[in-house]
Formats: C-alpha cells, sequence, structure tokens
C-alpha cells in the first residue's frame, strides 16, 4: 500500500497548494577454500528441494520473553503533521534500523509452506494466521530484525513489474498471486516492532527447464528467448539461468527490481546474499571480457569480474540513497573470505573500505572454534579488520545447522580436525555469540534460519537444536555492542 500512500500524499499537497494559491486571490480566506561457501550455500544451491527439517520434535518452549532492550533508529510507524488549514498529512515512512541488529533469516525454504497449500497460494485468512505465529515466535525469541527472501531465484515473492511470481509462493511457475502475502508480513512485523531488511539474490535464476512456463511479457523469459541475448545477459550454468552483471542493462534489471520493492513496502533495507558470479569459468562473460579488452581494458578477468559486481552494488546504494536514504543496504558474503573474493568475484575489500558501497557486511562465520582451516575467531577477525570506514558495520552471521548435525551424530566433514566439535559440545554458538564482543565493529548478529528454530507453519521446536539454543538465547535477548 506504500505507493498508494505516496499518491494520497501528493494529492493532499496539490489541494493546499490550491488552497493557498485561492487564499492569495480571494481576501475573505484564512515528507576453508576446500570447504564449499556456506551452510547456506550448500542448502539453497538446489532450489529443486527443500530443507529437510526436523518434524518429530516433542520440545518445551525455551523462551516466552517478547522485550528486547534497544535503541532503535528510526520509528516504525509514519508520523502525521497538521496544516494550518487543518489538514492531516501523513509524514515519509522513517526506517526501522536498530543499532544492535539481532536478526533471523527467513529464506524461501523456511516461508514456502506458509505461502503455499497443496500446489496453490494459501488463503489468505490461513496465511496471515500462520505469519502472524511465525513472527510472534521471531520476537519471543529476542530478535528485533527479519531478514526476508523476496527474490531467491529471478523471480518475486510479491507482485512484481520486473520478475515473475515465485514458486515458492504460488506454487509452481505461471500461476499468479491471489494476493500480496509482502503486504502483509511487513505490515505485522512491524506492529511487534521488527525492522524487516528485503533479501535479494541479484544474479541467481531459475533452472533452464522451469523458464518455458514464465510468462513473456518478463524481461528474462524475454532475454532467455532471444538468441541475441541469452548466452549474454542471461547465461546456463549447470541448467540453472544466472544473470550476467557485466551489461548495464542486467544491472539496470536488479536495480529496478530492488527500487521497486522500496517503492512499493516500508521495508527498512536491501539485503543481498552471496550468490555472485556462479563459477570462475572463462567462459560465462567472455564475449564481454573480450570486448573490454579489445577497447583497451587491462584488467585481469578476476578484476574485471570484481569491478563488474562493484558497479552493482554501487548502483543499488546509489539508488537507495537518492530514494529512501534511511534505508540501508548489506551484504552477506560467503565466511570463506577466499573463496568470496577469489571464486565469487565478490570485492569485500572495497566494499568494506571505502564510504559509498554498503551500511554493513554480515559474512556467514559458519565455523565452530575447531575448524582447523576457517575457525570461527579467524574469519570474524578478519571481516573486521577489513573495515575502514565508520560507515560501515559488521554483523556476524551464524548459524544452527552443524548444531543440528550434530545432535545426529553427523560431524563437519569439512572442518579437519575440529569434524567432531559440533558432536561434542552444544555451547558452540553461546560461545561464538559472547566472542563478538571482542569485535571493535560489530554491531550485532544474524542467525540462520527460521526452520532451525521451528518447524515452519507450526509452533513446534526443533528438537535438535534444543540445547545449543537455550545456552545462547538468554545471552542473545541482553547483549549489546553499540550504546
Amino acid at each position: 500500500m506504500k505507493h498508494l500512500t505516496k499518491l494520497s500524499c501528493m494529492f493532499l499537497t496539490l489541494m493546499l497548494i490550491c488552497s493557498v494559491f485561492y487564499g492569495c486571490m480571494n481576501p475573505n480566506t484564512d515528507n576453508s577454500t576446500s570447504e564449499p561457501d556456506t551452510t547456506l550455500s550448500t542448502i539453497t544451491q538446489n532450489q529443486d528441494t527443500t530443507i529437510v527439517t526436523d518434524t518429530t520434535v516433542t520440545d518445551t518452549t525455551i523462551v516466552a520473553d517478547t522485550t528486547v532492550t534497544d535503541t532503535t533508529i528510526g520509528d516504525t510507524t509514519a508520523n502525521t503533521t497538521e496544516s494550518d488549514g487543518g489538514t492531516t498529512m501523513p509524514d515519509t515512512y522513517k526506517a526501522l534500523n536498530y543499532s544492535n541488529m539481532k536478526a533471523l533469516w527467513m529464506s524461501q525454504f523456511d516461508l514456502s509452506s506458509i505461502y503455499c497449500d497443496s500446489g496453490a497460494q494459501r488463503s489468505e485468512s490461513s496465511y496471515t494466521t500462520l505469519i502472524k505465529a511465525a513472527l510472534s515466535n521471531c520476537k519471543s525469541i529476542g530478535f528485533n530484525t527479519i531478514i526476508v527472501q523476496m527474490r531467491p531465484n529471478a523471480d518475486s515473492m510479491y507482485p512484481s513489474d520486473y520478475y515473475p511470481p515465485s514458486i515458492y509462493v504460488v506454487g509452481a511457475y505461471g500461476n499468479s498471486f491471489t494476493y500480496d502475502p509482502m503486504e502483509i508480513l511487513i505490515e505485522e512485523a512491524h506492529k511487534l516492532d521488527l525492522s524487516v531488511q528485503a533479501w535479494i539474490n541479484p544474479l541467481r535464476g531459475m533452472t533452464t527447464t522451469q523458464i518455458n512456463s514464465i510468462n513473456s511479457k518478463y524481461t528474462i523469459r524475454q532475454w532467455y528467448s532471444d538468441s541475441s541475448k541469452m548466452g549474454l545477459y542471461l547465461v546456463n550454468v549447470s541448467n540453472r539461468l544466472y544473470l550476467n552483471p557485466t551489461y548495464p542493462e542486467v544491472r539496470q534489471l536488479i536495480i529496478d527490481g530492488a527500487a521497486e520493492i522500496l517503492d512499493k513496502y516500508d521495508v527498512d533495507g536491501l539485503h543481498m546474499d552471496d550468490y555472485f558470479y556462479p563459477t570462475t569459468d572463462a567462459s560465462f562473460d567472455s564475449a564481454a571480457y573480450a570486448a573490454y579488452k579489445s577497447a583497451g581494458g587491462s584488467l585481469s578477468l578476476a578484476d574485471y569480474r570484481r569491478g563488474e559486481i562493484n558497479k552493482l552494488v554501487k548502483g543499488l546504494y546509489d539508488m537507495i540513497q537518492a530514494t529512501e536514504a534511511d534505508a540501508i543496504l548489506g551484504v552477506s558474503p560467503a565466511g570463506n573470505y577466499d573463496t568470496t573474493y577469489n571464486n565469487l568475484y565478490a570485492d569485500i575489500k572495497t566494499w568494506c573500505g571505502t564510504e559509498g558501497y554498503i551500511d554493513y557486511i554480515c559474512p556467514q562465520a559458519y565455523f565452530g572454534f575447531e575448524h582447523q582451516t576457517y575457525d570461527f575467531v579467524k574469519v570474524v577477525t578478519y571481516y573486521n579488520n577489513l573495515i575502514k570506514t565508520d560507515s560501515v558495520k559488521l554483523i556476524i552471521g551464524m548459524s544452527l545447522g552443524k548444531a543440528l548435525n550434530g545432535s545426529k551424530g553427523t560431524g563437519d566433514t569439512y572442518a579437519g580436525t575440529g569434524k567432531n566439535e559440533w558432536i561434542e559440545n552444544t555451547d558452540v554458538l553461546k560461545r561464538c555469540l559472547e566472542y563478538t564482543e571482542n569485535l571493535s565493529h560489530c554491531s550485532g548478529v544474524a542467525y540462520f534460519c527460521y526452520q532451525y528454530f521451528y518447524t515452519p507453519g507450526t509452533n513446534t521446536q526443533i528438537s535438535g537444536t534444543a540445547t545449543e539454543r537455550a545456552n545462547f538465547v538468554p545471552i542473545l535477548k541482553t547483549i549489546v555492542w553499540t550504546e
């Protein structure tokens, strides 16, 4: 409804101008390189399956306190002011962002069973009941921010002019929305004083099979069907399509889609995941790179790719500053910083060291203290030391995925000598959370993900993470990094 509010403001302003003008005329009248990137990457890479969750849970409620002690930046609702003529006019929405962020990722997998029922979009009344319960659960744990997936695969979790309806909401590509689920989610979240960060995967698309069900009115389908664009703007990597950021038209599509979210909804920020270049293979953007070299370009392919991603990140940041300056932009790169920089071509050094790219960096530090190559302390310290400007904050990303595996006797395959850490300990995340207080730039944490706390669509807590949660949640409720 945000766009309606803006139109209402314009209409009322016009009426006031006319009133003033009339008054003037009439005297009678008075605003680790060998390890897969992260648990998040491993889980979300296969888009044709769902995450396995523990559905046989007989857990007791760990927390019930819904109070969160913190300071906020911005108000939760638009204020109103009264004009001289007595007309009440709504101010522009001021983003709700907490100086101490305590965030929870809510992925497409977490919410698909809430969005959908029997292969179609769930009824509005049923969805509203379920999403209100899920948000209430987030609040009760001690979170003040949710990071909600809105663009998982070059699709949309809301009615969009740029991207087709997502399979995770409407049940199948080619289906239409029967109502707007994001409008309800955001409204209900703000009632609970939860900040809402709109999460997008900028480059990753649907499969080469799925795109055949996409309506030709959408740009990605047009590019797929156009032999002069397919293979350039849209590239097939292992039967999945990826947008190629080397072309200005592609970057603009991503930016326009993000701007649409900010225009339609009172979201409090934009959040990008770690899916940048999907491959190191030179063929992905060979035509664009060859044209660049022919024009006299001297950068290596790796530096060229980082430069193209930088243009996208900078474009998103500038768009936000120009349209919704109170909103923030964050990027969540893989915790394995070597892979992030050298294989995904995410220039975390520039983003963290130069003002004007991002407002926060949220590394996915999904490691324990005993990981042989990328232990938690090493990873978070590296990212903390990357930050060279006061304009960039550090939010530490953590996951309960390895804790859940550990509860089932499954170790961390890529941790080397530390492979049994999550089996032998149930206070790893507690110690990780406590360690964040040692980081000079840290002002918050984010946890992956909702379904490691609750079975989606129910109030049943996950038994496999119960002990780990019982150890860290009380600290989460009270910890502060920034006074």
